[in-house]
């Protein structure tokens, strides 16, 4: 992954993040965001750990929907880690940055009860594809993992694991 693929990368990060979690309108009380939730409750919280992304630092950020802004939670070198909890998978290591998407379970639960689980799945696979389209459309490669050691990646990213869930990761570099 040389200088090339980084500056792509920060030119279309804001693209990519606006795919899987930008909010589209306004209305009625809600933000609608460029992927369906079920009774647009959006469970899905936007992780990126950043490996090579030109002009930000390698780290942890957490993207804040409402406000439209990528926050960064620890700077450092998550990408070995992530790999590991990975298990093993070293494209999350070598991608110039990589999506976790966390649940905050309560946010569905509440109006569904034990089939929010389901819903929340379902919410999650929108975003993923998203992050698909979107990352092609920009000529990056992109591969979603859902393999994963879920305690190991939840202490990367500085959740619970009890109120908010890691669900799936996404791992978006140059295509080879």
């Amino acid at each position: 992954m040389g200088d090339d693929c980084s500056k792509a990368i920060h030119k279309g990060i804001s693209q990519l993040i606006w795919a899987t979690q930008g909010i589209t309108s306004r209305a009625w009380g809600y933000d609608f965001r460029a992927v369906p939730s079920a009774g647009a409750l959006y469970p899905i919280e936007t992780y990126i750990v950043a490996n090579r992304v030109d002009e930000i630092p390698p780290g942890v950020y957490h993207f804040n929907a409402k406000e439209a802004q990528l926050i960064l939670l620890k700077e450092g070198n998550f990408g070995q880690d992530l790999s590991h909890a990975g298990l093993g998978q070293e494209m999350l290591e070598e991608a110039s940055c990589a999506f976790v998407w966390t649940a905050i379970v309560g946010r569905s639960r509440w109006k569904y009860r034990e089939r929010a689980y389901r819903y929340i799945y379902m919410d999650v696979g929108h975003v993923g594809q998203n992050l698909y389209l979107a990352a092609t459309a920009l000529n990056l490669g992109c591969c979603t993992v859902g393999a994963f050691f879920d305690e190991e990646v939840d202490r990367i990213m500085g959740v619970d694991g009890k109120e908010e869930i890691t669900v799936y990761l996404g791992a978006v570099g140059r295509i080879l």
